[in-house]
């Protein structure tokens, strides 16, 4: 008790509220009475769990009182959603479909109406749990919060995996050029006068002998 009345006072109204409609949601929400003559009176009657209005109402109902223990326990749930928006969801929920049950059912008993008020109440204590949490502008910030995050991530391309580079190709061989004709009398000619270099030396002494046979001393 101590952890929760150092809750809000919105969380104290769900979770009492909370407990009592799930309680009175085993009681017979709708009851007929009849006459069987000699046999005589009786009455048949059905929980709130007799269809599925009352299925969700029962199961959301549980839903918001573990919420609520968790919170009691400071057992940190791993859900993105904050308490005021969980509690204020839950209990609008819950007050909705108690009250279409109420009316949409037939032979509605004093547990059905008892348990509209009860899911009522719930709505009220949510209410007051976002008005200690900043109120409805703190709802519509997380609520942009969210909206804006999804929309990033959608947006937001994948990230492209690192392209493989190409192995590199081997250096192609340097080609073979055929040598063009002009090179081929270059190299001839330079042949030539390598072979005329060579020459020149025996023909230098040739002229010297000629020379020499013309003087007048060698004619005598």
């Amino acid at each position: 008790m101590d952890r929760l009345k150092a809750l809000g006072r919105g969380t104290q109204i769900m979770f009492v509220a909370s407990v009592l409609l799930l309680i009175v949601s085993f009681f017979n929400w709708q009851e007929v009475d009849f006459d069987l003559g000699p046999l005589g009176e009786g009455s048949a009657g059905v929980s709130a769990w007799d269809n599925f209005l009352g299925i969700v109402m029962g199961i959301l109902t549980v839903v918001l009182i573990a919420r609520i223990v968790a919170r009691m326990a400071a057992v940190d749930v791993p859900i993105p959603v904050s308490f005021a928006m969980t509690s204020v969801v839950l209990g609008v929920i819950i007050a909705i479909v108690a009250v279409l049950k109420n009316l949409t059912d037939d032979y509605s008993t004093f547990w059905s109406y008892l348990g509209a008020g009860l899911a009522i109440l719930i709505a009220v204590g949510a209410w007051l749990e976002v008005q200690d949490a900043g109120g409805m502008d703190s709802l519509k910030a997380e609520a942009s919060s969210y909206s804006s995050g999804g929309e990033a991530a959608a947006a937001a391309p994948a990230a492209a995996p690192a392209p493989v580079p190409d192995p590199v190709p081997d250096a192609p061989a340097a080609p073979v050029t055929e040598a063009t004709p002009a090179a081929t009398e270059a190299a001839a000619a330079a042949d030539d006068v390598a072979d005329a270099s060579d020459a020149a030396p025996g023909a230098v002494d040739d002229v010297a002998e000629a020379a020499d046979d013309a003087t007048p001393e060698n004619q005598t």
